[in-house]
C-alpha cells in the first residue's frame, strides 16, 4: 500500500492534505480523487462559487504531484 495525498489547489493557493490515504495503487488514488473532485465541485457550484481555477492534486509521500484533476471537468 502507498500513501497518497489529495491537495486542493486554487491558482497559487494550496490547501494541503496532511493525512493522506493508504491505497493500493495510483489507479485507486485516481478514483478517490475523482470522487472528491465531483463532490467538492458540485457543492461549490451549488453555493454559487466558481470552480474554474480549482483542482485536486494527487501527490506522493515526497510531495511530488502525480496528477491534477480540475474540478470543472466533473461538472459536465
Amino acid at each position: 500500500m502507498t500513501r497518497y495525498f489529495f491537495h486542493i489547489r486554487e491558482a497559487a493557493i494550496v490547501i494541503p492534505d496532511e493525512e493522506g490515504l493508504e491505497l493500493q495503487d495510483i489507479q485507486a488514488a485516481r478514483i478517490e480523487a475523482r470522487r472528491s473532485a465531483y463532490d467538492l465541485g458540485t457543492a461549490e457550484f451549488r453555493r454559487g462559487c466558481g470552480v474554474e481555477r480549482r483542482a485536486i492534486e494527487i501527490a506522493d509521500r515526497d510531495g511530488n504531484v502525480l496528477e491534477t484533476l480540475p474540478l470543472r471537468a466533473f461538472l459536465n
